[in-house]
């Protein structure tokens, strides 16, 4: 086993017996199993994932303050020959009124609102469940907002500094209107050695959404724009693709139905650029084409209050392409106890 992860696990065992202690003590495990099998063609990268990732956490506070850690361990099948990717899950939390603050390695799960895939591409968020930084929360009965440094790369010899700040939020403005936005700057810097260059994006996307819930049925519909800017210093040009973002999504019970369309310009330029690429711009790669589109029909298998077991077929066009087919699993578990952290 490597020092890593013997060191991820001393840290949480320790914490497991400080939270057994603690006045105000709590713990939460969350399991995620994957089978994503992507039919893709042409430019796009055909791939099977098939994996599994356990975040186990445990806790303990005091009034508004809390002290969490645990580890994230990923494990792909069929890698006998690497170890699990492993992180550190060590963060502190303070709570006050409709304000809340993380500092430290902090669970995605935390989110008010996960990144679509115009701003982060979803295989990249499973094999990085964790942000590393600062979040700042903030929620009322009409907003929800907040804002998050997510620390990916130190600096060093070969390896850039890295960096993405997010601010995203929502606010209801009649019954089921209302409007929202994601904005990310991504600062993908130069190692210290000689002969790169430094890359920035920043990614804007206003929304607004109309939807409605009766019984089993729902449905919603989004429609904005996805605006972004990017440049590598070398030229000092900018480059700033625009274009139509919209969805629409329809459930009944078990079943779901959802279509997103994209049109516009390509939002990635330096897809293709080896001191960049996907590392850079950390966004699917469909919305590099003029067109897309994803229409996906899925079913829950089975659901309660602790475990949700899916299916989802999504077929993906673009232009000049025979249509990508892909099928994906998902298993989701968690529990915690029944500790609730204070507001004050």
């Amino acid at each position: 086993m490597k020092l890593r992860t013997r060191i991820i696990l001393t840290a949480a065992a320790a914490l497991v017996c400080c939270g057994a202690a603690g006045q105000d003590s709590g713990w939460r495990i969350r399991f995620d199993g994957l089978f994503d099998n992507r039919e893709y063609k042409n430019d796009m990268l055909p791939q099977t994932i098939y994996g599994m990732r356990l975040m186990p956490e445990v806790s303990t506070g005091r009034g508004i303050s809390t002290l969490s850690a645990g580890f994230s361990m990923i494990s792909e099948f069929g890698a006998r020959d690497e170890d699990p990717l492993t992180d550190l899950i060590l963060y502190y939390t303070a709570r006050k009124g409709g304000w809340t603050a993380h500092f430290g390695n902090i669970p995605r799960y935390h989110l008010q609102q996960q990144l679509p895939d115009a701003f982060l591409y979803d295989s990249i968020a499973f094999f990085e469940p964790v942000i590393s930084g600062t979040l700042f929360q903030y929620r009322s009965r009409r907003l929800s907002s907040e804002l998050y440094c997510n620390w990916t790369g130190r600096q060093s010899k070969t390896r850039r500094e890295a960096f993405r700040i997010v601010w995203d939020g929502y606010t209801g403005i009649l019954g089921g209107l209302g409007a929202g936005w994601f904005a990310a700057m991504t600062h993908w810097a130069k190692p210290k050695e000689p002969g790169h260059f430094i890359y920035e994006k920043m990614q804007f996307n206003p929304y607004v959404r109309a939807g409605f819930s009766d019984g089993g049925l729902s449905m919603s519909a989004e429609a904005g724009i996805l605006y972004s800017m990017v440049r590598c210093r070398r030229d000092e040009s900018w480059h700033t693709p625009m274009g139509f973002l919209g969805n629409v999504n329809a459930g009944w019970w078990l079943l779901n139905v959802s279509s997103t369309v994209y049109a516009g310009d390509s939002q990635q330029p330096f897809l293709d650029d080896p001191e960049a690429g996907l590392a850079f711009h950390r966004s699917d790669p469909f919305y590099n084409h003029t067109f897309y589109n994803r229409t996906g029909i899925g079913v829950t298998l089975f659901t309660d209050s602790h475990v949700d077991l899916s299916f989802r077929w999504n077929l993906h066009f673009t232009p000049d392409t025979p249509v990508h087919n892909q099928q994906l699993i998902t298993l989701r578990f968690m529990t915690a106890s029944a500790r609730r952290p204070r507001r004050i």
